[in-house]
């Protein structure tokens, strides 16, 4: 107990391996054709072992990720922690809805096209998303290899702040950010305004070419990110996408279909998308510690609601794409009319940055207050092309169901 965390329980996704036991990743089949684990993964060692944590289970998941709802045919949906008419987001679903419904601390999860931040933003915690390039190849079951990321959710800014700490040290001040509005997606000013106005409280600044160079570089991401992050699932997959195909769920073996499908000449124009994003970001950087923009797609949805219009929406603009195609993690979802579901005056805001631009007692002073009231959910970054990147989201849509 004299540990940072110590005797302090968590939940593991079940993508991560442990030692000598099977891993499934929402599957029904996946120990049959890769076995136990003949190791344990590097996150859930270095919470038991270098901070005294206490893994105490597995949690529910879109099988092998690839989804952003916390649907799964095999093991049931995950719910919505406060109403359970709606689902929890995905694909780290059964992490964010443990951690909401206080059955632990904190939880470790995934997130390679917006899977800690969907769940998250639905269900009102913190989470926070570390690098595609922080842990070896094969530290745990890919989605896609090369743009998934772990992480870990909590539910309280402090909680967060604190299992962070445990494993990655303090973080450093941060320095004056960028507002860069909706990048074009057409967003209600009055959806904009609160968010604005938060972000600028918490030291971001207004520039115009910044945010139009942003805005300039994302075009495109949207359909750039399916093609590179679906192709890498495929190959994952490659051994056994036709002989299991009656085990997948029919939606997830479409995806991996259409990915290992993808033309030469898609892929070329994917990545040429893809380095201009994390140019862009890296030119920015160079100017603002932190870029705030909107962050999520809008509330909590029903089953009846998760298509693929829905999908589309959540990966809409920057907000699963970028982090696949720059090699940072999401910048924007555009969402309709959150005024009617969210408090009046703060709404989603994220922020995105470097290493120096982790949040700080100055930012948490002013973000922790506004989050609080209306179910705030913060998340932190790093970067694959740039080290540290942090996001906070405000509020949590939870408020709608208070």
């Amino acid at each position: 107990r004299d540990d940072a965390l110590g005797g302090v329980p968590f939940l593991t996704k079940d993508l991560y391996f442990r030692e000598g036991q099977p891993t499934f990743a929402g599957s029904t089949f996946l120990p049959e054709v890769i076995g136990p684990a003949s190791r344990s993964s590097t996150l859930p060692d270095a919470f038991e072992q270098d901070a005294g944590a206490i893994e105490c289970g597995r949690t529910q998941l879109n099988e092998f990720a690839f989804g952003l709802t916390g649907e799964n045919p095999h093991f049931g949906d995950c719910p919505h922690p406060a109403d359970p008419a709606l689902l929890a987001g995905g694909s780290s679903s059964g992490s964010a809805f443990a951690v909401a419904r206080g059955l632990v601390p904190f939880a470790l999860a995934t997130d390679t096209a917006g899977s800690i931040r969907v769940p998250c933003g639905y269900c009102g915690v913190w989470g926070l998303r570390l690098s595609p390039d922080i842990l070896p190849v094969g530290d745990l079951f890919p989605l896609s290899p090369g743009y998934d990321t772990p992480g870990w959710i909590a539910g309280s800014a402090k909680d967060l702040a604190q299992v962070s700490a445990a494993v990655l040290g303090e973080a450093p001040p941060a320095g004056a950010g960028l507002w860069a509005g909706d990048l074009g997606l057409g967003l209600a000013p009055s959806d904009l305004a609160p968010m604005r106005d938060l972000a600028l409280r918490a030291g971001a600044q207004e520039n115009a070419a910044s945010a139009e160079l942003l805005r300039r570089a994302c075009l495109g991401a949207a359909e750039a990110y399916p093609v590179l992050g679906g192709y890498a699932a495929a190959r994952v997959h490659a051994a056994w996408l036709d002989l299991r195909r009656p085990d997948y769920d029919p939606v997830v073996w479409g995806r991996l279909d259409a990915g290992r499908r993808r033309t030469p000449e898609e892929l070329k124009a994917a990545t040429a998308v893809r380095q201009r994003v994390s140019e862009a970001f890296e030119a920015l950087f160079n100017r603002h510690h932190f870029i705030a923009l909107p962050a999520t797609a809008g509330p909590a949805v029903g089953k009846a609601a998760c298509d693929d219009a829905h999908r589309a929406l959540v990966l809409q603009g920057l907000g699963g794409d970028a982090e696949g195609t720059g090699g940072v993690d999401h910048v924007v979802d555009q969402h309709a009319g959150l005024a009617e579901h969210l408090a009046d005056d703060v709404h989603h805001l994220g922020f995105i940055g470097p290493r120096t631009a982790l949040v700080d007692d100055r930012e948490l002073d002013v973000i922790e207050p506004l989050g609080e009231r209306a179910g705030a959910h913060h998340t932190t970054h790093i970067g694959r092309d740039h080290d540290h990147v942090l996001i906070a989201l405000l509020p949590g849509v939870a408020e709608q169901h208070r």
